[in-house]
């Protein structure tokens, strides 16, 4: 298994991008809301923000469990769940290797 190697400039780009959304919800927030200090709206924003990535987290964590779960017991591929069966040709190509399997051992 390859080892994650994280680019310092792709994680520049990640926080940028989060204190661009950041800056973005600060100011609808003060629109939405004129009456409430900034204070305020930029606690409020910072909390939602924190709980966004706590869920995106947990989301990560589930779909990639439930992912080699479905891998280490026998499945295809979990994307193939949305579909009604197997992908095109795999059981062809199933019946080869098992073919040629018992090919081998005779």
């Amino acid at each position: 298994m390859q080892s994650l190697r994280l680019n310092p400039r792709l994680i520049n780009k990640i926080l940028f991008a989060i204190l661009l959304l950041a800056a973005l919800a600060v100011v609808a927030g003060t629109q939405l809301a004129p009456k409430v200090p900034l204070p305020m709206v930029l606690l409020y924003s910072i909390l939602c923000a924190v709980a966004i990535a706590a869920l995106l987290v947990v989301a990560i964590i589930v779909f990639a469990t439930v992912s080699q779960w479905v891998l280490r017991n026998g499945g295809t591929d979990p994307q193939w769940f949305w579909f009604s069966g197997e992908p095109p040709g795999l059981k062809k190509l199933r019946a080869e290797a098992q073919a040629q399997a018992h090919k081998d051992v005779a």
